[in-house]
Protein backbone atom coordinates (compact mmCIF):
# COMPACT_ATOMS: atom_id res chain seq x y z
CA UNK A 1 0.00 0.00 0.00
CA UNK A 2 1.12 3.96 -0.83
CA UNK A 3 2.28 6.31 2.33
CA UNK A 4 -1.43 7.97 3.19
CA UNK A 5 -2.00 11.66 3.83
CA UNK A 6 -1.24 12.11 7.39
CA UNK A 7 -3.86 15.00 8.42
CA UNK A 8 -6.91 13.88 6.35
CA UNK A 9 -6.72 10.34 7.83
CA UNK A 10 -6.64 11.85 11.51
CA UNK A 11 -9.86 13.94 10.45
CA UNK A 12 -11.49 10.81 9.21
CA UNK A 13 -10.84 9.01 12.55
CA UNK A 14 -11.85 11.95 14.73
CA UNK A 15 -15.27 10.85 12.92
CA UNK A 16 -15.17 7.29 13.52
CA UNK A 17 -13.76 7.99 16.57
CA UNK A 18 -17.23 10.52 17.40
CA UNK A 19 -19.72 7.49 16.44
CA UNK A 20 -17.74 5.05 18.32
CA UNK A 21 -17.81 7.49 21.39
CA UNK A 22 -21.63 8.64 20.69
CA UNK A 23 -22.46 3.96 21.46
CA UNK A 24 -20.93 4.70 24.30
CA UNK A 25 -22.46 7.22 25.87
CA UNK A 26 -26.16 6.06 24.43
CA UNK A 27 -25.00 2.49 26.11
CA UNK A 28 -23.74 4.27 29.27
CA UNK A 29 -27.40 6.09 29.61
CA UNK A 30 -28.80 2.47 29.67
CA UNK A 31 -27.43 2.19 33.34
CA UNK A 32 -27.54 5.38 34.25
CA UNK A 33 -29.39 7.28 37.50
CA UNK A 34 -32.58 8.54 35.64
CA UNK A 35 -31.33 12.01 36.73
CA UNK A 36 -28.58 11.31 33.92
CA UNK A 37 -29.71 9.45 31.76
CA UNK A 38 -30.94 12.68 29.20
CA UNK A 39 -27.55 14.02 29.78
CA UNK A 40 -25.64 11.41 27.91
CA UNK A 41 -28.26 10.75 25.44
CA UNK A 42 -27.68 14.61 24.64
CA UNK A 43 -24.19 13.63 24.76
CA UNK A 44 -24.48 11.48 21.98
CA UNK A 45 -26.39 13.24 19.62
CA UNK A 46 -23.61 16.34 19.97
CA UNK A 47 -21.38 13.53 19.49
CA UNK A 48 -22.78 12.43 15.96
CA UNK A 49 -23.73 16.18 15.00
CA UNK A 50 -19.55 16.31 15.82
CA UNK A 51 -19.07 13.73 13.51
CA UNK A 52 -20.48 15.54 10.88
CA UNK A 53 -18.31 18.30 11.02
CA UNK A 54 -15.45 16.02 10.68
CA UNK A 55 -17.20 14.20 8.02
CA UNK A 56 -17.40 17.58 5.82
CA UNK A 57 -13.47 18.66 6.05
CA UNK A 58 -11.67 15.76 5.85
CA UNK A 59 -12.31 14.76 2.09
CA UNK A 60 -11.51 18.83 1.26
CA UNK A 61 -8.31 18.38 3.27
CA UNK A 62 -7.37 15.12 1.11
CA UNK A 63 -7.80 17.41 -2.10
CA UNK A 64 -6.16 20.51 -0.70
CA UNK A 65 -3.26 18.68 0.42
CA UNK A 66 -3.34 16.71 -2.83
CA UNK A 67 -3.10 13.46 -0.46
CA UNK A 68 -6.17 11.43 -2.06
CA UNK A 69 -6.53 7.78 -1.77
CA UNK A 70 -8.45 4.85 -2.21
CA UNK A 71 -7.77 3.97 1.77
CA UNK A 72 -8.65 7.29 2.80
CA UNK A 73 -12.64 6.39 0.40
CA UNK A 74 -12.58 3.10 2.25
CA UNK A 75 -11.59 3.96 5.64
CA UNK A 76 -14.17 7.20 5.04
CA UNK A 77 -16.84 4.95 4.07
CA UNK A 78 -16.30 2.61 7.12
CA UNK A 79 -16.51 5.33 9.48
CA UNK A 80 -19.64 6.60 7.92
CA UNK A 81 -20.96 3.59 8.13
CA UNK A 82 -20.55 3.64 12.33
CA UNK A 83 -20.92 7.62 12.78
CA UNK A 84 -23.89 8.04 9.97
CA UNK A 85 -25.73 4.10 10.48
CA UNK A 86 -25.05 2.55 13.72
CA UNK A 87 -24.98 5.38 15.96
CA UNK A 88 -27.78 6.98 15.42
CA UNK A 89 -29.65 3.89 15.61
CA UNK A 90 -28.35 2.72 18.52
CA UNK A 91 -29.39 6.46 20.29
CA UNK A 92 -32.27 6.29 18.98
CA UNK A 93 -33.35 2.78 20.39
CA UNK A 94 -31.78 3.99 23.81
CA UNK A 95 -33.77 6.64 24.07
CA UNK A 96 -37.12 4.59 23.48
CA UNK A 97 -36.03 2.15 25.94
CA UNK A 98 -35.42 4.62 28.67
CA UNK A 99 -38.35 6.73 28.24
CA UNK A 100 -40.97 6.43 25.41
CA UNK A 101 -44.75 7.13 25.66
CA UNK A 102 -46.10 4.42 23.75
CA UNK A 103 -44.95 1.60 25.71
CA UNK A 104 -46.32 2.95 28.95
CA UNK A 105 -49.08 0.89 30.43
CA UNK A 106 -52.65 1.43 29.72
CA UNK A 107 -51.26 3.64 26.70
CA UNK A 108 -53.64 4.48 23.95
CA UNK A 109 -50.86 4.58 21.54
CA UNK A 110 -49.33 1.11 22.43
CA UNK A 111 -46.48 0.15 20.29
CA UNK A 112 -44.74 -3.29 20.93
CA UNK A 113 -40.73 -3.46 22.01
CA UNK A 114 -40.47 -5.15 19.05
CA UNK A 115 -41.72 -3.26 16.17
CA UNK A 116 -39.25 -0.11 17.95
CA UNK A 117 -36.52 -2.35 17.39
CA UNK A 118 -37.53 -2.89 13.78
CA UNK A 119 -37.87 0.70 12.82
CA UNK A 120 -34.37 2.01 14.50
CA UNK A 121 -32.79 -0.98 12.41
CA UNK A 122 -34.27 0.35 9.29
CA UNK A 123 -32.65 3.47 9.47
CA UNK A 124 -29.17 1.37 10.16
CA UNK A 125 -29.76 -0.81 7.40
CA UNK A 126 -30.91 2.28 4.59
CA UNK A 127 -27.74 3.88 5.79
CA UNK A 128 -25.18 0.82 4.90
CA UNK A 129 -27.57 0.39 1.37
CA UNK A 130 -26.65 4.16 0.65
CA UNK A 131 -23.05 3.86 1.79
CA UNK A 132 -22.82 0.89 -0.80
CA UNK A 133 -24.64 3.01 -3.31
CA UNK A 134 -22.21 5.80 -2.98
CA UNK A 135 -19.02 3.63 -3.03
CA UNK A 136 -20.48 1.60 -6.47
CA UNK A 137 -21.60 4.92 -8.07
CA UNK A 138 -18.93 7.39 -7.42
CA UNK A 139 -15.15 7.74 -7.50
CA UNK A 140 -14.43 11.43 -6.21
CA UNK A 141 -15.08 13.25 -3.02
CA UNK A 142 -18.15 14.11 -1.38
CA UNK A 143 -19.77 16.75 -3.17
CA UNK A 144 -18.27 16.20 -6.55
CA UNK A 145 -18.69 13.91 -9.54
CA UNK A 146 -16.38 11.40 -11.36
CA UNK A 147 -13.97 14.45 -12.73
CA UNK A 148 -13.75 16.09 -9.48
CA UNK A 149 -16.25 18.89 -10.40
CA UNK A 150 -18.77 20.36 -7.98
CA UNK A 151 -22.20 19.45 -8.03
CA UNK A 152 -25.80 21.71 -6.71
CA UNK A 153 -27.51 18.78 -5.50
CA UNK A 154 -26.91 14.97 -3.96
CA UNK A 155 -29.04 12.31 -5.33
CA UNK A 156 -30.84 10.90 -2.30
CA UNK A 157 -30.51 11.97 1.48
CA UNK A 158 -27.25 11.75 2.39
CA UNK A 159 -26.29 9.84 5.52
CA UNK A 160 -24.36 12.51 7.34
CA UNK A 161 -27.76 14.35 6.61
CA UNK A 162 -30.15 11.58 7.76
CA UNK A 163 -28.04 11.08 11.23
CA UNK A 164 -27.71 14.46 11.53
CA UNK A 165 -32.07 14.69 11.74
CA UNK A 166 -32.11 12.27 14.03
CA UNK A 167 -29.70 13.12 16.15
CA UNK A 168 -31.01 16.91 16.15
CA UNK A 169 -34.61 15.76 17.02
CA UNK A 170 -33.38 13.89 20.11
CA UNK A 171 -31.20 16.46 20.85
CA UNK A 172 -34.37 18.85 21.04
CA UNK A 173 -36.23 15.89 23.08
CA UNK A 174 -33.55 15.35 25.83
CA UNK A 175 -33.45 19.22 26.43
CA UNK A 176 -33.96 20.32 30.59
CA UNK A 177 -38.00 20.75 31.00
CA UNK A 178 -37.18 24.04 32.16
CA UNK A 179 -35.55 25.74 29.30
CA UNK A 180 -37.92 23.99 26.63
CA UNK A 181 -39.77 26.64 24.62
CA UNK A 182 -42.88 24.45 24.54
CA UNK A 183 -43.99 20.91 24.96
CA UNK A 184 -41.89 18.47 23.16
CA UNK A 185 -43.16 15.27 23.85
CA UNK A 186 -44.52 14.95 20.42
CA UNK A 187 -40.78 14.34 18.94
CA UNK A 188 -40.69 11.39 21.29
CA UNK A 189 -43.61 10.24 19.63
CA UNK A 190 -42.85 10.52 16.16
CA UNK A 191 -39.21 9.20 16.41
CA UNK A 192 -39.78 5.78 15.54
CA UNK A 193 -41.64 6.42 12.57
CA UNK A 194 -38.75 9.51 11.57
CA UNK A 195 -36.10 6.21 11.29
CA UNK A 196 -38.50 4.67 8.69
CA UNK A 197 -38.88 7.58 6.94
CA UNK A 198 -35.06 8.64 6.84
CA UNK A 199 -34.45 5.22 5.50
CA UNK A 200 -36.34 5.48 2.86
CA UNK A 201 -35.35 8.52 1.97
CA UNK A 202 -31.56 7.58 1.89
CA UNK A 203 -31.82 5.25 -0.84
CA UNK A 204 -34.59 7.16 -2.83
CA UNK A 205 -33.48 9.45 -5.70
CA UNK A 206 -34.74 12.56 -4.51
CA UNK A 207 -32.98 15.71 -5.03
CA UNK A 208 -31.31 17.02 -1.87
CA UNK A 209 -29.17 20.04 -2.20
CA UNK A 210 -25.39 20.33 -1.45
CA UNK A 211 -25.42 22.80 1.06
CA UNK A 212 -21.74 24.19 1.14
CA UNK A 213 -21.74 24.34 -2.37
CA UNK A 214 -24.92 25.92 -3.12
CA UNK A 215 -25.21 28.77 -0.21
CA UNK A 216 -21.32 29.27 1.31
CA UNK A 217 -19.58 29.54 -2.18
CA UNK A 218 -18.75 32.43 -4.64
CA UNK A 219 -19.55 36.08 -3.51
CA UNK A 220 -23.00 36.99 -1.96
CA UNK A 221 -24.55 40.51 -1.31
CA UNK A 222 -24.37 42.42 1.87
CA UNK A 223 -27.69 41.18 3.12
CA UNK A 224 -26.95 37.89 2.08
CA UNK A 225 -24.36 37.89 4.68
CA UNK A 226 -26.27 39.63 7.62
CA UNK A 227 -29.11 36.93 6.95
CA UNK A 228 -26.32 34.35 8.09
CA UNK A 229 -25.67 35.98 10.74
CA UNK A 230 -28.43 36.20 12.24
CA UNK A 231 -29.40 32.83 11.78
CA UNK A 232 -26.26 31.80 13.40
CA UNK A 233 -27.22 33.97 16.58
CA UNK A 234 -30.43 32.79 17.38
CA UNK A 235 -28.73 29.34 16.87
CA UNK A 236 -26.42 30.46 19.41
CA UNK A 237 -29.26 31.60 21.69
CA UNK A 238 -32.01 28.59 20.90
CA UNK A 239 -29.37 25.79 20.05
CA UNK A 240 -32.21 22.68 20.40
CA UNK A 241 -34.67 24.25 18.39
CA UNK A 242 -32.31 25.50 15.63
CA UNK A 243 -31.34 22.53 14.54
CA UNK A 244 -34.25 20.24 15.12
CA UNK A 245 -35.83 22.96 12.36
CA UNK A 246 -32.64 23.03 10.06
CA UNK A 247 -32.76 19.25 10.00
CA UNK A 248 -36.25 18.77 9.26
CA UNK A 249 -36.35 21.73 6.59
CA UNK A 250 -33.27 19.61 4.88
CA UNK A 251 -35.78 16.88 5.11
CA UNK A 252 -38.46 18.01 3.28
CA UNK A 253 -36.53 19.83 1.15
CA UNK A 254 -36.42 16.98 -1.53
CA UNK A 255 -39.91 15.96 -1.58
CA UNK A 256 -40.39 19.51 -2.02
CA UNK A 257 -37.92 19.98 -4.68
CA UNK A 258 -38.77 16.82 -6.54
CA UNK A 259 -42.24 17.77 -6.58
CA UNK A 260 -41.61 21.18 -7.52
CA UNK A 261 -39.84 20.24 -10.73
CA UNK A 262 -42.77 17.49 -11.19
CA UNK A 263 -45.17 20.51 -11.44
CA UNK A 264 -42.80 23.37 -13.14
CA UNK A 265 -39.97 21.21 -15.52
CA UNK A 266 -38.98 23.83 -17.27
CA UNK A 267 -38.33 26.46 -14.60
CA UNK A 268 -35.35 24.42 -13.14
CA UNK A 269 -31.99 25.58 -14.68
CA UNK A 270 -29.39 22.60 -15.94
CA UNK A 271 -26.85 23.38 -12.90
CA UNK A 272 -29.83 22.88 -10.20
CA UNK A 273 -30.95 19.46 -12.52
CA UNK A 274 -27.47 17.88 -11.90
CA UNK A 275 -27.32 15.21 -9.63
CA UNK A 276 -24.61 13.02 -8.27
CA UNK A 277 -24.87 10.21 -4.80
CA UNK A 278 -23.10 10.97 -2.06
CA UNK A 279 -22.82 9.65 1.31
Amino acid sequence: MRKIGVLPTLVTLANGFCGVLAIFKAADALHAPPDQQMALLSASAQLIMLAMVFDVFDGKIARITGVTSQFGAYLDSLCDAVSFGAAPAFLAKSLFEIRFPYVESGSAFSLPPQLLTFLTLTFALGALMRLARYNLEHAAGEGADREGKDVSHFDGLPTPGAAGVLAALVFLATESESKRLMDYSWVMAALPFMCLALAYLMVSRLPYVHFGNRFLRGRRDLGYVFSIVVAIALAAKFPHEALAVVGTGYLVSGPAAALLRRLRPGSVEAADVEQETAP
